[in-house]
């Protein structure tokens, strides 16, 4: 595996862990103590060759064996060795005794005590890469406090202290920005002040109309482009500027600007103290990110595992800030399936001519059309009220709810302003499809927001099946008239339920409104496996008649939804009422399935419910 390694560095294991106060580190173990030196980052295996002497060695890959490779590790001369947080760790070997009861991590971390190397976890919601940079930054970090005056001050207070020394040197009044624009430090502010530094500083942001204006200007472009510090002349009341961006690499993290509105001019050494400080400025900038990045990801990781129900839910909880007590309930948001049409023509006879072929950037329009009405949804989610927590997961939008006391309303109004926004944004006259949104049942706490979850699901699936059902009943009139229709006597595939009174099918719900709808659907999905495996009359009917078209079994499903009627049944299907009894005569002579057996019709009906409807 390819590896690579920091540079030399005087950083310890206790600066490298006081650094990291976005959590991408769980310290497990230091049997020589938190003062040991790292010397370098080592990320993988390398040959036997290579020297491990006083470095961190991160466990990238598949590993053969965790245990023998901090072993290894440990004997090259690592100072640390970090682990996946939940990897399928090796227990402990039977010469190492673990605590009883104790898991795979106990096991790892007895190997590491006996091998004299310290071990360390990475988080569940962070990368390798996070890691990666956490300690390249965290070296340059420890280094950045010693040199000279400005990185010597700023070691000691952080950007706080490099902002008051940067005024000084510079004879300006000072503010250190992120991309963002919001301010992390700034010098004090005197009396002669401009109005703009004010605001921004008391905003904690410069605000909209000059970032726009900066746009406009060119100035930003000029910004992330260059360097260089850029020298902005005095303009009537706003004074003499110098700008400089600070970069990790060609990576843009912030700027700090400095003005002159004191009515002096900059020192004769600004710039050069400018470019000085971008470089001091690089490790707090990396540790800002890494500790915005690391909260939402942890959030994110934490909402994740409380909606699937996986973890410490307790935690998870805690981590995004809820109440145990707190009610909540799940809306989901769902796409179309991109692979097929939103109303998919059902499987008759083969067209007479191949339809013509799709532009090849069709799929890649929809998916745009998609992410983009998923975007927005999202948006709408997290502006509906305050607390909600919204995650993108595999093209879906699902927010968790919190639900005030007598508030239970505000689940279903969610899910009717996410419809009315997906609706008003056209994604389905675009070719995306409809957007499908199921609100779950109102839970008691947090920690049963997989419930929640789980039914705002089976509504989603619900109303996409009866949808794709309205899609494929026959409308009236269609068919010979009197009677004698053919296995392609169903409502064109173009047109919806309810195509000739403005209405189609409704696109969103809550779990109460559908009801005994849900019960069946976990029934079905109970029945799934069973019916998978059997065999016998009914089996041989509705295999051999799906693999002909279906014809039969769409016959039977209308015959058992009319509560066995032919008069409503044969209506539905557009048929004459004798020629559905012919249908039914055949079921049984051809298949030997008697309609008149309770046994048989339950079977029946189940089975033709399960045969039209995909596994969830």
């Amino acid at each position: 595996m390819t590896a690579r390694a920091t540079r030399d560095t005087g950083l310890t294991l206790r600066e490298l862990l006081a650094f990291d106060e976005g959590g991408i580190l769980r310290l497990l173990l230091a049997p020589s103590g938190q003062d040991v030196a790292i010397t370098g980052m080592i990320i993988g295996e390398e040959g036997a060759a290579r020297s491990y002497e006083g470095r961190i060695v991160l466990a990238v890959g598949v590993l053969p064996s965790v245990n023998d490779f901090i072993r290894e590790a440990a004997g090259r001369g690592a100072a640390a060795v970090v682990l996946r947080d939940d990897p399928s760790l090796d227990p402990a070997p039977e010469d190492v005794p673990a605590e009883p009861g104790a898991g795979a991590e106990a096991g790892a971390v007895a190997v590491a005590e006996r091998a004299g190397v310290a071990l360390l976890a990475r988080a569940a919601w962070a990368d390798w890469d996070d890691v990666a940079t956490l300690v390249r930054s965290a070296a340059a970090y420890a280094g950045a406090g010693r040199g000279d005056r400005m990185a010597d001050v700023t070691a000691g207070g952080g950007l706080a202290a490099l902002a008051s020394a940067v005024a000084e040197f510079t004879g300006g009044s000072i503010t250190i920005e992120d991309t963002a624009f919001r301010v992390l430090a700034y010098s004090a502010i005197g009396p002669e002040a401009d109005e703009l530094r004010r605001s921004t500083i008391l905003g904690g942001r410069v605000p909209d109309w000059r970032v726009e204006e900066l746009r406009r200007s060119g100035l930003l472009r000029t910004l992330w482009s260059s360097d260089e510090v850029i020298h902005r002349p005095a303009d009537g009341s706003s004074p003499e500027r110098l700008i400089i961006a600070i970069r990790s690499g060609r990576e843009m993290l912030g700027s700090i600007w400095a003005a002159a509105d004191a009515g002096g001019p900059f020192t004769e050494g600004a710039a050069r103290a400018l470019r000085r400080a971008a470089e001091v400025a690089v490790p707090y900038l990396v540790q800002h990110r890494l500790r915005e990045s690391g909260a939402r990801r942890r959030e994110e990781h934490a909402l994740r595992a409380l909606l699937a129900g996986r973890g410490d839910m307790s935690t998870h909880a805690w981590t995004l800030g809820l109440a145990p007590d707190q009610p909540c309930a799940v809306v989901i948001a769902d796409p179309a399936d991109l692979g097929h049409p939103a109303k998919p023509a059902p499987p008759a006879a083969p067209p007479t001519a191949p339809p013509a072929a799709a532009p090849a950037t069709a799929d890649g329009q929809r998916e745009a059309v998609v992410e983009r009405t998923m975007g927005l949804l999202a948006v709408q989610a997290v502006s509906y009220r305050a607390g909600i927590r919204v995650l993108r997961d595999g093209g879906r939008v699902m927010a968790l709810v919190p639900v005030r006391r007598g508030a239970e309303r505000d689940v279903l109004a969610l899910a009717r302003e996410l419809d009315t926004l997906a609706a008003s944004l056209g994604g389905a006259a675009q070719g995306a499809g409809p957007v499908w949104v199921g609100a779950g049942p109102v839970v008691p706490s947090p920690l049963c927001a997989a419930d929640s979850r789980a039914d705002a699901e089976l509504v989603v699936r619900v109303l996409r099946e009866r949808a794709a059902s309205a899609a494929h009943e026959p409308a009236a009139g269609v068919g010979p008239a009197g009677g004698g229709g053919t296995g392609d006597d169903r409502r064109p595939a173009g047109e919806g339920p309810a195509a000739g009174d403005g209405r189609g099918p409704r696109r969103y719900a809550s779990a109460a409104e559908l009801g005994a709808a849900l019960d069946v659907q976990r029934v079905l999905d109970a029945v799934r496996p069973v019916w998978e495996r059997g065999s016998g009359p009914v089996y041989d009917l509705v295999r051999a008649d799906l693999a002909s078209g279906g014809e039969l079994v769409r016959s039977l499903a209308a015959y058992l939804d009319a509560s066995c009627d032919v008069g409503r049944a044969a209506k539905r299907l557009v048929l004459h009422p004798n020629t559905l009894r012919y249908r039914l005569r055949r079921v049984r002579d051809r298949y030997g399935v008697d309609l008149d057996d309770p046994d048989v019709r339950l079977m029946l009906t189940l089975a033709v419910r399960l045969a039209t409807r995909p596994p969830g």
